[in-house]
């Protein structure tokens, strides 16, 4: 008798369709029902440039390192995977995909998918190639089709919800991994003191230059429950990292709130570079971040929230800083205080030339 395969609730589509809201909404569901569940965006799974000639090429590179970390989150006992993200319609499923999976492609009317776009923030502009987009997966024959016209999000949720495995399972530590070569250069620093902002913009300059670089957002790897999980996350980080030296990276670039000695490990040759930043400046940062100045990913705590949240979530910032001003440790420290961010960037870019 076989063994039973780990189930994959993968939801994608055109952007605004709701894929991404749809799979954090399950995630957070199964986390609350006490269910071992993992989430994975696999847009997140990607970031390698300068970006790939064609299309063919950019899934490929997901596909791979996404096959990669579903297979340590089932190693380590997740009873059901969660996932969100872009596929290719002309060759949406991964080769070899040794689980159950559930695709579910959505979609909405254009009217609707356009208050959705143009809602986010995204630009008008860039309609035409949205709605050509959402042509090809409306048309596409691949995966559940499951229309979302009219629909909350909570909506979408519930009717997926009763679709996934509700189970605690059992949590096995993840096999370790020998260290890979850099250069890494990783990216740290309290709460909203513009990590993203400065490693991404300093990524994009790498890339204008032709440099092959990749970037992993830490936490994005790690949305695991039961959880938090040091070991688990350094894992994801090693198979991708991995995966991105397989398609041809050079460095990479990691952000991360911590870096721990687990994740450490995983690299032989790692610059850590601090970002700091006074009350003054965090606190205004918090601010900008709830007003949705920065992208929104999974797992975000600000976009949006009230202001009493805010002042919360500043009043940690600030003694996370100074938490970490007192660590001390083997690191470059960046004094962000009243930076924009392109100034940032560009002591960051200085440091990695080093």
């Amino acid at each position: 008798m076989g063994t039973a395969k780990t189930p994959v609730l993968w939801t994608t589509g055109a952007p605004g369709a709701g894929k991404s809201t749809t799979a954090w909404g399950l995630y957070t569901r199964l986390v609350e029902a006490g269910g071992s569940v993992a989430y994975v965006d696999i847009d997140q799974l990607g970031l390698i440039g300068p970006p790939p000639g064609g299309g063919d090429a950019a899934h490929a590179i997901k596909a791979a390192n996404l096959l990669r970390v579903l297979e340590i989150l089932t190693a380590r006992g997740a009873a059901q995977l969660v996932v969100s993200g872009v596929v290719d319609p002309a060759k949406p499923y991964i080769e070899g995909l040794d689980f159950d999976l559930t695709l579910i492609r959505l979609t909405c009317d254009r009217d609707e998918l356009r208050s959705r776009f143009l809602g986010r923030g995204s630009p008008a502009a860039a309609l035409p190639d949205l709605f050509a987009v959402a042509d090809v997966y409306d048309h596409a024959d691949f995966g559940e089709a499951m229309d979302t016209t009219g629909r909350r999000p909570e909506q979408t949720v519930e009717a997926l919800f009763h679709r996934c495995a509700v189970d605690a399972g059992t949590v096995r530590p993840p096999a370790p991994m020998p260290p890979l070569p850099g250069p890494v250069t990783v990216v740290t620093g309290p709460t909203a003191v513009g990590k993203s902002t400065a490693a991404f913009s300093a990524l994009r300059d790498l890339w204008e230059r032709g440099i092959p670089v990749a970037y992993v957002d830490l936490a994005q790897l790690g949305f695991v429950h039961p959880g938090p999980d040091p070991a688990l996350e350094a894992a994801n980080l090693s198979a991708v990292w991995h995966g991105y030296r397989e398609a041809g990276a050079k460095r990479l670039i990691v952000v991360a709130r911590e870096f721990r000695p687990e994740h450490r490990r995983v690299f032989e040759d790692v610059t850590v570079v601090h970002l700091d930043a006074d009350d003054t400046t965090l606190t205004e940062r918090v601010g900008r971040r709830a007003e949705g100045e920065s992208a929104l990913l999974a797992g975000d705590e600000l976009r949006g929230v009230p202001p009493g949240v805010r002042d919360r979530v500043a009043a940690r910032a600030v003694a996370e800083a100074a938490g970490m001003r007192a660590s001390g440790g083997d690191r470059v420290v960046l004094d962000t205080s009243g930076q924009e961010p392109a100034e940032t960037a560009a002591a960051l870019l200085a440091v990695m030339a080093q």
